[in-house]
């Protein structure tokens, strides 16, 4: 059983917006306005630059500052300013969503049940290492999984099947012996998919109907529905 991390097991969606408010509060020490336009202009930058990051065509540390930095100049402020600030937005972004975070009720629970029927499991997780690794820490997942996969060390990330292939070679299992559960349909469900990995979408809002997509609301759901056949 392969799991994803971020908005899977743990909230990493209210931790996100933790750490924008305390940024909200920082550049406005930097007379860097923010608000609705500047977050709109990050949620659209952060995929396209960590996708550019995932595929070695930018630095961690270029892809972090950049994702803040972008956003703030185009909002007026001078590229001095906007530099600065975006130093040090990333360090509070990455010091509170990767550390003040939380597991959802049913995670442990559920990995609790699935460990104690025999399952393996294993994280898959895209991100940088550093990041990942302390936001495990901070979760206290370890004790909980026997794998532990971030694209960052694989050299390959989410949704490309060459990234389950590798996770799938050093599990030593194939796609038919192996389930991916996650939120995202595109990195999590697509991407197993094309792997030949049957995937199960876990969709707590509800948002998503496609009736040939395995579905649960809850993990708590995960054990029965694995009972089933595929």
């Amino acid at each position: 059983m392969i799991f994803d991390l971020d908005d899977t097991l743990c909230d990493y969606g209210a931790a996100r917006q933790r750490a924008k408010r305390k940024i909200d509060l920082l550049l406005g020490e930097h007379g860097v306005p923010s608000g609705a336009a500047y977050w709109s202009r990050f949620d659209e930058l952060d995929p396209i630059l960590f996708a550019r990051f995932t595929a070695g065509e930018l630095a961690r540390d270029e892809y972090r500052r950049l994702r803040f930095e972008i956003p703030a100049t185009d909002v007026g402020a001078d590229r001095a300013t906007a530099s600065a600030a975006a130093v040090r937005a990333n360090a509070v972004y990455v010091a509170c969503a990767n550390t003040d975070i939380e597991l959802f009720d049913d995670a442990l629970p559920t990995l609790a049940s699935l460990r104690a029927a025999g399952v393996e499991l294993s994280l898959f997780t895209n991100g940088p290492s550093d990041g990942q690794r302390a936001k495990i820490r901070a979760l206290g997942l370890a004790p909980h999984l026997d794998h532990v996969f971030i694209s960052e060390e694989l050299g390959a990330a989410k949704p490309s099947p060459a990234a389950f292939a590798t996770v799938l070679s050093l599990l030593g299992r194939t796609a038919r012996q192996s389930v991916m559960v996650g939120d995202s349909p595109g990195t999590d469900i697509a991407g197993a998919r094309a792997a030949g990995i049957r995937a199960v979408l876990l969709d707590r809002a509800g948002q998503w109907s496609d009736p040939g997509v395995e579905t649960i609301a809850s993990l708590a759901g995960l054990p029965r529905l694995l009972k089933a056949a595929p």
